[in-house]
């Protein structure tokens, strides 16, 4: 009978041990994307670097290398680049590629092994850029489309070609993600013909994929369940006023915040703000993606915007993680206009929120 008892005590208490063990890693596991504040921690840590269309400025150069250092001090884990397909307009089929010089594919493989070298991990964005503009407004990417399903057809067949010689690139350096799209909401209603890119993609690529959505154009996408992650460009609105004040700023946010969580629980996916940034200009957060606003500087209310969304997600695990746009290859090129009301955050407050929020806490290497 004593020997009865002690094995079922010991049956008991080994059944408790285990219990107890899941019960443990189910709290840590609840627990290892928090940072020691308890605020959720961003997986995804992610600038945008331009490249500079200028053979030495760009991709794979010095410069560039010297932009990699700095932006280690600032707490970032990875680094989105940008490659191209070029249409003339926006009603033709053909997406050629490979014509630019500067960014050979050498100079790509070289900026990605750098970067790797440094410690990042690489996302790859290739952008459609549309020629034409000043004669036609229209002329943008997200408005390409096609209602004659034979030239609908003749222009997914030359992206396919397109986005499969990228993915090909990604495939071979290493990537760990590949953006298949950006911001075409024109052709992005057509399901079916994304399914087949992806499963084209997933034969060649073996990294996590996403797709970069218009902002709320994403709730009109029906293939993320194809893909890894949802994928937005999130320039939204969070004021109509100059000097918003911080709070008005985070408010602003209550407006989108529920859709894209209710976006991420439809499909059961994480979300990454494939690009997010904001004008160091005043009324900067009134339409965030006005690359041509002008005004008078102002690199508070770009800290603020950041600050706010920071502030908005920090509680919000289904947000992986946050691209800024922008920086360059050379801050001391032809860009360097750009600078002062620009988006970038180089050298600004903003860029003291962003290393804050990804937990970088020595400021004093910040530049």
């Amino acid at each position: 009978m004593s020997s009865l008892l002690n094995q079922k005590t010991a049956k008991y208490i080994f059944l408790s041990a285990l219990v107890l063990a899941a019960i443990i890693f189910t709290v840590a596991s609840s627990f290892k994307n928090q940072n020691p504040n308890g605020t959720h921690e961003l997986t995804y840590k992610g600038a945008v670097l331009a490249h500079i269309h200028r053979i030495g400025n760009g991709y794979g150069s010095t410069p560039s290398q010297e932009m990699h250092k700095h932006l280690s001090t600032i707490g970032y884990n990875y680094v989105q680049l940008n490659t191209f397909g070029f249409m003339w307009d926006r009603r033709r089929t053909k997406v050629y590629f490979g014509g630019d010089p500067s960014m050979a594919a050498p100079f790509v493989e070289t900026e990605i092994r750098n970067l790797r070298d440094m410690g990042f991990k690489v996302m790859l964005k290739p952008h459609i850029w549309m020629g034409g503009l000043d004669l036609d407004p229209d002329n943008w990417r997200s408005k390409i489309d096609f209602d004659d399903p034979q030239k609908r057809r003749k222009w997914f067949d030359s992206y396919t070609e397109f986005i499969l010689a990228e993915a090909e690139l990604a495939q071979k350096t290493g990537v760990e993600m590949l953006v298949v799209g950006t911001e075409l909401v024109g052709v992005s209603k057509y399901t079916d013909e994304w399914r087949a890119i992806i499963n084209k993609v997933r034969e060649v690529f073996t990294g996590k994929l996403t797709y970069a959505a218009e902002g709320m154009n994403a709730q009109k996408i029906e293939f993320w369940d194809a893909l890894d992650y949802i994928g937005i460009d999130a320039y939204f609105p969070l004021s109509d006023k100059k000097a918003p004040s911080l709070q008005e700023l985070t408010q602003g946010w209550s407006r989108y915040e529920p859709e894209i969580r209710a976006l991420s629980e439809k499909y059961d996916k994480q979300v990454i703000f494939t690009e997010i940034g904001f004008k160091s200009v005043e009324g900067t957060a009134i339409q965030p993606w006005e690359w041509s606003r002008d005004g008078k500087a102002s690199q508070n209310e770009q800290a603020l915007a950041f600050e706010a969304t920071s502030i908005a997600f920090r509680d919000k695990p289904y947000l992986a993680g946050i691209f800024v746009w922008k920086y360059f290859t050379d801050m001391d090129s032809d860009e360097r206009d750009n600078v002062e009301k620009g988006f970038t955050p180089y050298g600004k407050e903003a860029e003291k929120v962003i290393s804050g929020w990804f937990g970088k806490t020595n400021q004093e290497d910040i530049n």
